[in-house]
């Protein structure tokens, strides 16, 4: 019986390690390139020149995107906090109209935040990953393929924004 209760306690303590040795705080350069090529993202990487930060752009489908790793520390860095990006041209200047529909996706939408580049002439949604503290492998896959997500629903609310106007 006690031997039982030994084996039962030594893979609970087996089972928690692996569990902590799995868990990822944060991610280098190489560690992101790999997840968005996972995640059919397509990425190519490249360096922050002010911070040497890793930063990526990427294809979701049909739209263009970065991601900016943020909170970076050690060497090669490693960083805490993943910031996705993507802005869309307007081609023209902004309007009341294209601020009602980003402040509708802002409300509407529990994933992402869009916003107006008025100086650019540009829209945008960014969505962050945070990882400090730690998070699994499948959490951390699972927010990354959320991504392309974002950006649809950010189009199809700007498209209908307009379409109903």
């Amino acid at each position: 019986m006690f031997n039982k209760v030994l084996l039962g306690a030594a893979i609970g303590i087996f089972t928690i390690c692996s569990a902590q040795a799995q868990s990822i705080d944060a991610v280098t350069g190489d560690q992101l390139e790999t997840v968005l090529s996972a995640a059919g993202l397509s990425p190519t990487m490249l360096e922050d020149s002010a911070t040497g930060a890793p930063v990526a752009s990427g294809q979701a489908g049909e739209f263009g995107f970065f991601v900016r790793a943020m909170s970076c520390s050690g060497s090669p860095a490693a960083c805490e906090n993943l910031m996705f990006f993507a802005n869309f041209e307007l081609g023209r200047a902004a309007t009341t109209n294209d601020l009602r529909v980003v402040n509708q996706f802002n409300d509407s939408q529990v994933f992402g935040r869009a916003y107006v580049l008025e100086q650019q002439n540009q829209v945008g949604v960014d969505y962050v990953i945070e990882l400090g503290g730690g998070v699994s492998q499948e959490h951390l896959a699972q927010n990354i393929s959320r991504w392309a997500d974002v950006i649809s629903a950010f189009v199809a609310k700007f498209q209908e924004g307009y379409s109903a106007s």
